[in-house]
C-alpha cells in the first residue's frame, strides 16, 4: 500500500509539474516478475495520469527473442493430417518476431476511440498483430496465423479480450494484467497511449523483466548449460527413486 500511495503521489506531481512536456505519465507497481518453484501466475498493476481528459490504452507484449516453441521469436506452426489411419505432420508456416505474451487494456472499446488505421499501425488488439511468415509450405498463411493466436489464447499467453482501464476522476487511471504460470521469461515492453479525437497524441514506454529466481532458476540454468549432465542426473535420480520404491513395497 505504501508503494501504491507513493506512486499515485508521484504521478499527480508529474502530471501537474511536467504537463507541458508530457501529456501522459504512467508506471508499474513493480518492474520485475520473479518465477520461483511455487509460481502460479501474477497480476501486474499499472497506474497513470493525464494532464487533460482523454482515453488511455495500455499494451504489454514480449519477449520476441529467439526461443522457438511457445516462448517467442521464431515459431513454427504445423498442420496434422491423417493418412491411412496414422496422424502425420503436414504443411507448416514459420513466423518471425512473435511475442510470447500479449495483453491490452483500454478505457473504452478500441473501435470507439481509434480508427482502423491507427489500430493497425500500432498493432492494438490481438487481431491486429503483425506476424510475418519467413517460410511456408501452405498457401493459406492466414489460417495458420489464426491457429497460432488461438493456441496462445488457450494457454493464457494472449488476451482473448481487451481489459478495462478505470479512471479515478478525469486524470488518474489504473489497470492490471494477469500473467499465467506459463509466462515466458525475458524483457517485455509496456506501452501506454493517450487518445483524443480518434488519434494517439502522446505515449510512454518502459520495460518489464520476467525472470526465474531461486532454486528453480538454478535448475533451469544448469539444464540449459549442461544438457548431457542434466539428462544423466535425471535418469539416475529416477532409477534411485524406483529402487527405493521397490524396496519399500518388497518389505510389505
Amino acid at each position: 500500500m505504501k508503494r501504491l500511495a507513493l506512486l499515485l503521489l508521484a504521478l499527480v506531481c508529474a502530471g501537474a509539474g511536467a504537463a507541458s512536456a508530457k501529456d501522459i505519465v504512467a508506471d508499474l507497481v513493480v518492474h520485475r516478475i520473479e518465477i520461483t518453484s511455487g509460481f502460479s501466475g501474477a497480476e501486474l498493476t499499472l497506474f497513470g495520469a493525464v494532464n487533460e481528459k482523454g482515453d488511455a490504452v495500455a499494451v504489454v507484449r514480449g519477449p520476441t527473442a529467439p526461443g522457438g516453441g511457445l516462448v517467442g521469436g521464431s515459431v513454427e506452426v504445423r498442420q496434422k493430417t491423417r493418412t491411412l489411419g496414422i496422424w502425420m505432420t503436414g504443411s507448416h508456416v514459420r513466423f518471425d518476431n512473435v511475442p510470447g505474451f500479449y495483453a491490452i487494456a483500454a478505457s473504452r472499446p478500441l473501435e470507439e476511440i481509434l480508427t482502423f488505421d491507427m489500430l493497425d499501425r500500432y498493432q492494438l488488439g490481438v487481431n491486429e498483430l503483425k506476424l510475418p511468415a519467413s517460410a511456408a509450405t501452405a498457401p493459406n498463411i492466414s489460417d495458420y496465423t489464426s491457429a497460432l493466436i488461438r493456441i496462445r489464447q488457450r494457454l493464457g499467453l494472449y488476451a482473448d479480450k481487451v481489459g478495462h482501464i478505470s479512471f479515478i476522476g478525469d486524470r488518474l487511471f489504473r489497470t492490471s494484467f494477469a500473467f499465467p504460470s506459463t509466462v515466458p521469461t525475458g524483457i517485455y515492453n509496456v506501452d501506454v497511449y493517450l487518445v483524443r479525437d480518434g488519434k494517439i497524441v502522446d505515449a510512454q514506454s518502459f520495460p518489464l523483466l520476467v525472470n526465474r529466481a531461486g532454486f528453480s532458476a538454478d535448475i533451469y540454468n544448469f539444464a540449459h548449460r549442461n544438457g548431457l549432465a542434466y539428462g544423466v542426473i535425471a535418469v539416475l535420480t529416477a532409477l534411485l527413486f524406483g529402487w527405493i520404491a521397490h524396496l519399500a513395497f518388497r518389505r510389505r
